[in-house]
């Protein structure tokens, strides 16, 4: 019996220290369902995980992904110790204090999508104050219209998804919509109503996306390898190599 004992107790050692061997060599990141950019059903998991994996691999780590709705992903990618951080995320000073982020895993062009019957003509953010827009519960919209929201000077209305504030534009509940120009083209590529819907040739935004870390030592020290490797690879060129395997992206 005291063999048994001693030999059980040996082997758990063992177990939990080859599992922590193993998970030192992951980052788990918490996502979300926002295709191309990734999505499990996406070739590679989507355009933002095939460069966040590349990545990752290089710098001697395997990625492992859970996608939730966004504001899970956001609390589970900050505090819960199972998650190493999430992504993507755009950049902002308030997540750069949140979290440690990493460089640019590529752009995102945010801007104004509306029925092709009922355009909105707009030079400067004031301009859509007449409008109520739909906007992602949580989704960062570009300092000056955010700046305009926060200061009820814009109405708007808030979606759980793009898909769902897609599908409000299509069915005349909201005049416009302020949405990533690939989701768009992604979304309308797959349920159709190209013919129907125009994103606006302005852009609101061009916000960069990152991979945002846990602010602990383990995070810091991921998000600084993260970053070494990031600097050895050409992400210009991952994404073009992404969209030739899967072109209904663009």
């Amino acid at each position: 019996m005291k063999r048994f004992v001693f030999s059980l107790a040996v082997g758990l050692l063992c177990t939990m220290h080859c599992r922590a061997q193993t998970d030192s060599g992951l980052i788990r990141l918490a996502t979300l369902e926002w295709p191309p950019y990734n999505g499990l059903l996406l070739p590679q998991g989507g355009l933002s995980s095939y460069i966040t994996s590349a990545v990752a691999k290089a710098a001697g780590y395997r990625l492992l992904t859970a996608s939730f709705e966004w504001s899970t992903t956001v609390r589970k990618g900050e505090q819960d110790p199972h998650f190493d951080g999430y992504f993507p995320e755009y950049f902002s000073k308030e997540r750069e204090q949140a979290c440690y982020l990493s460089h640019s895993i590529g752009n995102s062009v945010l801007g104004l999508a509306t029925l092709r019957t009922a355009p909105i003509y707009w030079n400067a953010i004031t301009d859509l104050a007449p409008y109520k827009l739909g906007v992602v519960d949580g989704y960062l919209n570009g300092e000056a219209l955010d700046q305009a929201i926060q200061a009820k000077r814009q109405p708007v209305e808030t979606g759980t998804s793009d898909a769902v504030n897609i599908q409000k534009l299509r069915t005349g509940q909201v005049r416009g919509i302020v949405v990533d120009k690939n989701v768009l083209r992604y979304t309308l590529s797959r349920t159709g109503g190209t013919e129907h819907v125009a994103f606006n040739t302005r852009p609101i935004a061009q916000l960069s996306l990152h991979v945002c870390f846990r602010r602990t030592p383990a995070g810091l020290q991921m998000r600084n390898a993260f970053d070494t490797a990031l600097g050895h690879q050409n992400v210009v060129q991952l994404e073009s190599t992404y969209f030739k395997m899967f072109p209904l992206g663009r």
